[in-house]
């Protein structure tokens, strides 16, 4: 530990800065959109635009934890008196036309404000995200994720400072500990995400079922964000078009249109927005009340048009939902996992979409002490979610095949994964382009390649500029195997017949959808029973799954005893590596994750799914699309030296330039495929002038019969390199063909 931290304060400040400044200018541009409205002081101007910055600031704080709290005193004696006329505080302010009264208001009392924002959480953790790519594109490690996290909880615990006036003997608090604890959590979160992306593909990839865990997450957010912000645009034009709604009023809805979209999406479900006041308040007096507003009161208030609208809406989000789930899920499994993390997702953020307010003594026109509450029934949400989205979930494939579409993600195969040679440490991204590496020669930076739009579309994936690489997550392809059907079909069943199939299929969704509304009805029912109870015990249910299995990797023979060693031309590690097998086109089993390359430049070789393509001269890259790791194909046709010859005269270059701080690992003459090769492996740093990141290089190669040598290199961080756990340089060495 103390040394990673001593990593994170000698490390690039100024980079982290420049990504800081993204989150924290989010919040100063919508802090002065909010504040250039007068709110209604037109004659007198109460609240100057400093103060209703400062007072907007510690508002939109409560997006990632903050709070808004007023107190104040002064008066000879507080507010609340028992006739409730209004006396008091509030005699003195009818006439000022500001929001906290006259300089002679009397008040003595606190009133607190509990609203999240969540159109400012989620621009914030996309600001977040804009900062972190750019660390990413420098090859950027924990300790920018560190330094980053370390400095937005600061910028937002200055600004929550900041944002605590005094106006007119009322103080505002915005909690500036809360919000900076919670900033540091959510940016902690965010950035070793984004940074430690290569990681997490290269440990999911090992396994499945973790993969299609977070698969299937990803589809819930993609699908939840789409229907949100259909139900968002739904309530934003309906509030729009009322009566009595301005610019202002407009305005203070952008903070809080996620919060809207999720109130139409229940009342489109049925769910209703309930409220209760409970108190005493000097403008109504005395209040213990409490209702709801549901598809009835719509019916009511606009008519049964508007009632089959909601319910029309409500139908489009769960059949969203569930196609979402259907056609992006490998199978059953995971369509059903998909459609959990949709209805937990829903129950989450309708728990936090409402608001409440509670007021003690007397703040300017205002006087009493109660509580008050508008929020979305979350009972009401699961009960109904269940229904909808079960019955969606069922529906999905069903809807898929009628329309002709299948599922984009096709099953993982069956074939256990290779035992792992040699490890290489996914996640160095030392620019926005590939870089060339200095074991091959006359490779030039080119930019990363824009995206290839054959590539199926992930859940991760989020473009922040054309020149940034998208984040692809791996996954599992099938070789020249046709695309699976949604609904599993058990192996070596017979046809059958037209008509008879069509009945099957009646009685399996008669019963499916009857099963779904049972089973979603019995535990919603005991949900609420357990609720009406007051029993607020849990049952743990343990999920048991079982572990993937993964083989046993292969004895690695040590061979970074001698790193740190200055090497001489001529020295030779005693111990010889594990040699990579010759095999022919075809013939090896790829592991979970990889496919098999046939490139145009006359050889086939494994590598990660999604890795992108790039040509530099007789240099041929497969880069991870998030900026990382890379595997490199040079081909020199007529080599006039061995293989062996050829890396010690690269090695001595490499010792001419000291500040690259070249450390040999082993270069050894070995046989490769029944041909003469060598094998080199070393860590320097790459860009002395720009990054103190070092890379791992292990190369081999060889010299073909017709007397073109190929070399095959991989490149990642050194200090994430590890043997044991990494399958992409023996991958590709194990696959290699000369076509």
């Amino acid at each position: 530990m103390g040394a990673f931290f001593g990593r994170v304060f000698r490390g690039d400040w100024l980079s982290s800065v420049k990504a800081a400044a993204w989150p924290a200018g989010l919040l100063l541009v919508m802090a002065v959109a909010l504040a250039i409205p007068s709110y209604g002081q037109d004659d007198e101007v109460v609240v100057g635009w400093s103060d209703r910055l400062r007072i907007a600031l510690a508002m939109l704080l409560q997006g990632f934890g903050g709070g808004f709290e007023m107190k104040a005193s002064g008066g000879s004696s507080p507010f609340g008196s028992d006739s409730g006329s209004g006396s008091g505080s509030g005699s003195g302010s009818g006439s000022s036309g500001g929001i906290f009264g006259d300089s002679g208001t009397d008040a003595m009392g606190a009133a607190s404000l509990s609203l999240v924002p969540l159109t400012v959480t989620l621009l914030w953790i996309g600001a977040l995200y804009v900062g972190a790519r750019m660390l990413r594109t420098r090859g950027a490690g924990l300790e920018a994720a560190a330094r980053l996290s370390l400095l937005v909880s600061g910028l937002v615990l200055v600004l929550g400072l900041f944002a605590q006036p005094e106006i007119q003997g009322v103080e505002i608090s915005s909690s500036p500990l809360l919000a900076a604890l919670g900033a540091l959590a959510i940016s902690l979160a965010v950035t070793c995400g984004v940074l430690q992306r290569d990681d997490l593909a290269a440990w999911l990839a090992q396994r499945p079922g973790a993969r299609s865990a977070v698969r299937a997450f990803g589809t819930a957010v993609r699908a939840l964000g789409a229907v949100v912000a259909l139900c968002s645009l739904v309530g934003f034009v309906a509030y729009a078009t009322t009566d009595d709604v301005d610019g202002t009023a407009l305005l203070i809805a952008l903070p809080i249109l996620p919060n809207i979209g999720l109130a139409v999406l229940g009342l489109s479900w049925g769910a209703p927005v309930k409220f209760e006041v409970q108190g005493q308040f000097s403008m109504v007096g005395s209040s213990a009340e409490s209702g709801s507003f549901g598809l009835s009161e719509i019916g009511d208030v606009w008519g049964n048009g508007a009632v089959a609208g909601a319910l029309s809406l409500g139908v489009v989000c769960a059949l969203t939902l569930g196609v979402w789930a259907a056609r992006r899920s490998a199978d059953r499994r995971e369509q059903l996992l998909a459609a959990g993390f949709s209805l937990g997702l829903v129950l989450l953020f309708t728990g936090v979409s409402g608001v409440s307010a509670k007021l003690a003594g007397g703040l300017a026109d205002w006087g009493g002490q109660g509580t008050s509450e508008f929020a979305p029934s979350v009972p009401d949400a699961l009960l109904f979610g269940l229904l909808w989205v079960g019955a969606a979930t069922f529906l999905g494939p069903y809807v898929l095949r009628l329309v002709g579409q299948q599922a984009l993600v096709p099953p993982a195969p069956a074939a256990p994964p290779m035992p792992p040679a040699y490890g290489l440490g996914a996640g160095y991204a030392p620019g926005a382009s590939a870089p060339a590496d200095p074991a091959l020669p006359g490779a030039p930076v080119h930019p990363a390649p824009p995206a290839n739009p054959d590539v199926p579309d992930h859940p991760a994936t989020v473009a922040v500029a054309p020149s940034a690489p998208y984040a692809v997550e791996p996954h599992t392809m099938h070789l020249g195997s046709a695309p699976a059907s949604v609904a599993p079909v058990a192996p070596g069943a017979p046809p059958v017949p037209g008509a008879a199939e069509r009945k099957r299929k009646v009685l399996i969704w008669t019963a499916t959808l009857t099963a779904a509304f049972v089973i979603g009805g019995g535990a919603t029912a005991g949900a609420l029973l357990l609720k009406k109870n007051n029993d607020d015990d849990e049952s743990g249910r343990a999920q048991n799954k079982p572990p993937a299995a993964s083989p046993s990797p292969t004895p690695q023979q040590d061979q970074q005893n001698q790193q740190n060693q200055q090497p001489s031309a001529s020295a030779t590690p005693s111990t010889s590596p594990s040699q990579s097998p010759s095999v022919s086109q075809g013939s090896a089993t790829l592991p979970t994750g990889f496919v098999l390359k046939q490139d145009p430049a006359g050889f086939t070789v494994g590598v990660m799914d999604g890795w992108k393509r790039r040509q530099a001269g007789s240099q041929i890259y497969y880069e991870a699309p998030t900026g990382g790791a890379y595997l490199q194909i040079g081909i020199v046709k007529n080599t006039p030296t061995t293989s062996y010859d050829n890396f010690l005269g690269l090695e001595t270059k490499h010792l001419q330039t000291p500040e690259t701080d070249y450390r040999r690992g082993q270069l050894i003459e070995n046989t490769y495929q029944g041909r003469p090769g060598a094998l080199w492996e070393f860590t320097h740093i790459p860009e002395p002038d720009e990054s103190s990141l070092r890379r791992h290089v292990i190369d081999q190669a060889f010299v073909a019969a017709d007397g073109t040598e190929y070399a095959i290199l991989a490149a990642g961080r050194a200090d994430l390199w590890d043997a044991s756990k990494d399958v992409v340089f023996s991958t590709a060495t194990s696959t290699f063909t000369v076509n």
